[in-house]
């Protein structure tokens, strides 16, 4: 019995909440012989949508009339339906059937038969067991949910794990996410947040859902659309939770515990999580340097561990004030450390490649932080059907603190110190520094007809950051450390972003469309502090967005979508901080005159269900950008530590245009009942026109990547997953990065009554062939850069579930008299 309502409330948890918005009351037919017949299934105790509940429409001989199944927000119809009288047969596995009468007659031809209030049948839920689950990946015209549960592969991991199996979705060795060779806006339960990828456990999520071209709706930042992390609260009745925990051949560990508890008006909730992960990593840089009389070489190798440790709780509450309005609050606490121990040697070589000296030493950054999350939130539904008011703040503090340690010896051939006043030796600093992140927002949705609808909303987001890093280096030959100022910062960023929007959807038969319009304002300003002083403020006017989205569904499950969106990229605070990070022969820095990119984004879908087996979406997209934000490599000379030194420095600029056109095909099978196959291609022609110093660094190219995710059932309560992935070549404004894949298995044993317990067993990058590969040229140099993690790694991890799923669990001991409809006298139904 638990495992049957286990299942079922997983399913209202993932469809429930788009149910309010879904629903929408019947229309009267024309005058005729025909009418229709509609209404809505409801839990009888949880008041959530019942789906997949088989609707019957009986004559009064109870021969069958027709028949249906309830959609996802619980709705059934009945249209072109006889005048005449009728039964209506409403059966579901685990709950009573239900039977009630209705009469279509020419004065009455449209019938709301209300909301039917299912109660579980407890003698069928002790005998049956149901199979159905949520598949691990489900398509919509504009939105695709990813399953996280459903993903052994990273099972134990951080979100970083997660993104990199969802389709339309590429993660590089640094965290860094990209949807249609694009870079997205990454939000948290739907808002801003100032957590990173690799500090959210894999094991707190509850799905991704990926947006390619959001409505006005939504932020207009983002010029490949939208990740938002949906993190797990668990809503059941009674007490329920979880317990996981496992280790890799890595060396790491994790572990966590899932809680909740609801009883009449309040839902509880509670979960907490550890990572401790190891990931050895190595890296090599040869550069070509292009001299005036010579050439020379140098090789930079690094090699050593990053150690990401960290433990995040959420706890949290619901309170069901009645019916119509429900408030929640919740809290998110994260601390930890992601430190880095590298040892490095630097090879200089002469215009033959061979080694004329070389250098050995230490590259160590050591990171801490906390990260606190408060939400509240609103919700009121008004009587009108699918009108409603929803109202939420979250409000974001974060700490840091860094340190670094830096050696770089030099000897010559014989293995004699060498000591080179251009050469830094020793460096070490340390810092910290503070970031808060306030988003409040209103939204409201108000039918007007039953098929149109106007929305309309408020946002305004306010960021702070504050840091500073002292840097010393060591003087030659005095050996004094003093404040290197090219390497230290001391820094305030403040950005300011308030928006509205409003948007109306409404349908012709079977034609819908959906126009809204964004307004957003911006202000930055930025300030350093230390060394060579200087400022930034920057006022950005009203920028219009506007969203067109043309839907027409076809007779046999298909439908066509054109949509047009406008986005916006805005810099980066350390896009616009203008000071040097260094490592080797290597710096970067930003730029305060960097402006934002505007992109003017197409695309058209199709989407195709085949005998609810097969599902494919084929999008065609097409994105003109200008400003766009690109990287731009120059040979230049520094100061660093008081001595002059060569290095390449990277920093951003605005291009003149990026043109990107594709096209992606997802194909979703269902190939027997024991197998489901996903398989993912996108196709792109990038084209990008750059200007740096005089010269144009216009390139262009194909790329194209794929993903394929087969899951399978096995005898003996298993479960396999196979998972690979390929990214072809990229190209960049100066030079290339060349295709990668990787491939990923697991494996997973339910065992115990209602399967309470799950053991997987699963291998991360099989072949060990994820890396970074990239070429860069610039003028004086001609740069491959090469970087690997180690990315194969066995993983073992353990589940346990429990629960008691009974929801008069804590009206046992309430001894109030029962009302003849068997509630509490005074109470209220759900």
């Amino acid at each position: 019995m638990r495992k049957i309502v286990s299942l079922f409330t997983g399913w209202l948890l993932l469809f429930g909440c788009f149910s309010t918005m879904a629903q929408q009351p019947g229309e009267k037919a024309g005058p005729g012989s025909t009418g229709i017949i509609y209404g809505k299934l409801l839990d009888a105790q949880t008041g959530k949508p019942i789906e997949y509940a088989s609707v019957a429409l009986l004559r009064p001989d109870s021969s069958v009339q027709t028949g249906m199944l309830s959609k996802t927000n619980g709705d059934f119809r009945f249209e072109n339906i006889a005048l005449n009288k009728y039964i209506l047969k409403i059966n579901f596995i685990g709950y009573e059937t239900i039977y009630k009468n209705a009469v279509l007659s020419p004065k009455a031809n449209s019938i709301d038969v209300g909301n039917f209030k299912l109660k579980p049948n407890v003698k069928s839920l002790a005998a049956v067991n149901v199979v159905g689950e949520k598949p691990a990946f489900t398509m919509a015209i504009d939105k695709r949910v990813f399953n996280v549960e459903k993903n052994l592969a990273s099972i134990g991991g951080t979100a970083t794990d997660v993104l990199k199996q969802v389709p339309s979705v590429n993660v590089d060795i640094d965290g860094n996410v990209t949807v249609r060779n694009g870079t997205p806006t990454i939000f948290i339960d739907g808002r801003p947040s100032t957590l990173t990828l690799d500090q959210i456990p894999a094991d707190a999520i509850q799905n991704i859902e990926v947006v390619t071209n959001p409505s006005a709706k939504y932020d207009a930042e983002g010029m490949s659309g939208i990740l938002n992390i949906v993190l797990k609260k668990n809503k059941k009745a009674g007490i329920n939770g979880s317990v996981n925990a496992g280790g890799s051949s890595l060396g790491s560990t994790n572990g966590g515990v899932d809680f909740n508890l609801r009883q009449e008006k309040f839902n509880f909730f509670i979960n907490y999580n550890f990572r401790n992960r190891k990931s050895p990593m190595n890296s090599r840089l040869y550069r070509k340097n292009i001299g005036a009389d010579t050439t020379t070489y140098t090789e930079q190798l690094e090699s050593g561990d990053f150690y990401r440790k960290f433990q995040t709780g959420r706890i949290g509450f619901d309170w069901f004030i009645d019916n119509r309005n429900t408030i929640t609050l919740s809290e998110n606490i994260t601390g930890g450390n992601f430190n880095k121990y590298f040892d490095q040697t630097v090879n200089e070589l002469d215009a033959h490649q061979q080694r004329v000296r070389y250098g050995t030493g230490i590259d160590n950054t050591l990171n801490g932080f906390r990260n606190y999350t408060t939400q509240l939130g609103f919700k009121h539904t008004f009587a009108k059907e699918g009108e409603e008011l929803t109202a939420d703040f979250t409000y974001n503090y974060a700490t840091g603190d860094n340190g670094s340690n830096y050696s770089l010896q030099y000897y010559d051939l014989s293995g004699k110190p060498v000591y080179d006043p251009r050469k830094p030796e020793l460096r070490n600093g340390s810092g910290e520094g503070t970031t808060t992140y306030l988003t409040a927002q209103v939204d409201y949705v108000r039918p007007l007809t039953e098929k149109s609808k106007l929305e309309m909303g408020l946002r305004s987001n306010t960021r702070k950051f504050d840091n500073y890093t002292n840097t010393f280096g060591q003087n030659y030959p005095s050996g004094d450390f003093v404040l290197d100022s090219a390497l230290s910062n001391s820094y305030h960023y403040q950005e300011q972003i308030n928006a509205g929007y409003v948007s109306y959807t409404g349908a012709k038969d079977n034609f819908g469309y959906q126009v809204g319009l964004r307004a957003e304002q911006s202000n930055y300003d930025g300030e350093t502090r230390l060394g060579q002083k200087s400022s930034y403020k920057i006022s950005y006017p009203v920028s219009f967005f506007p969203s067109i989205f043309l839907s027409q569904k076809f007779k046999g499950d298909h439908e066509l979508q054109l949509n047009y969106s406008r986005r916006i990229r805005r810099p980066w605070f350390r896009d616009l901080l203008p000071t040097i990070d260094y490592s080797g022969q290597s710096a970067s820095t930003g730029n305060p005159d960097l402006k934002p990119e505007f992109t003017n984004s197409f695309e058209l879908s199709y989407l195709k269900d085949f005998n609810h087996q097969h599902n494919l979406l084929v999008s065609l997209y097409y994105r003109n950008t200008d400003n766009a934000i690109t990287d731009f490599y120059v040979d230049t000379t520094l100061t660093l530590n008081g001595q002059a030194q060569h290095v390449v420095l990277s920093y951003p600029i605005n291009a003149s245009t990026r043109n990107s056109y594709g096209a992606e095909f997802t194909l979703r099978s269902q190939l027997t009942k024991a197998w489901d196959l996903t398989t993912n291609v996108n196709l792109a022609q990038t084209k990008i026109n750059a200007t740096g110093n005089g010269n144009n660094l216009s390139n262009q190219g194909f790329t194209w990547f794929g993903k394929l995710n087969s899951n399978t059932k096995l005898p003996w309560n298993l479960t396999l997953q196979v998972s690979a992935e390929y990214e072809s070549r990229q190209i960049l404004p100066q030079g290339e990065r060349k295709a990668k894949w990787s491939a990923d298995a697991a494996i997973k044993k339910d065992m115990l009554k209602n399967k309470a317990l799950s053991i997987s067993l699963g291998i991360n990058d099989i072949f060990n062939t994820d890396r970074n590969l990239s070429y860069t040229s610039t003028a004086f140099s001609e740069q491959e850069n090469y970087r690997k993690r180690a990315s194969r790694e066995l993983r073992l991890n353990a589940t346990w579930r429990f629960g008691k799923m009974d929801t008069n669990l804590f009206k046992r001991k309430n001894n109030r008299p029962k009302d003849n409809n068997g509630d509490m006298n005074g109470g209220d139904n759900y």
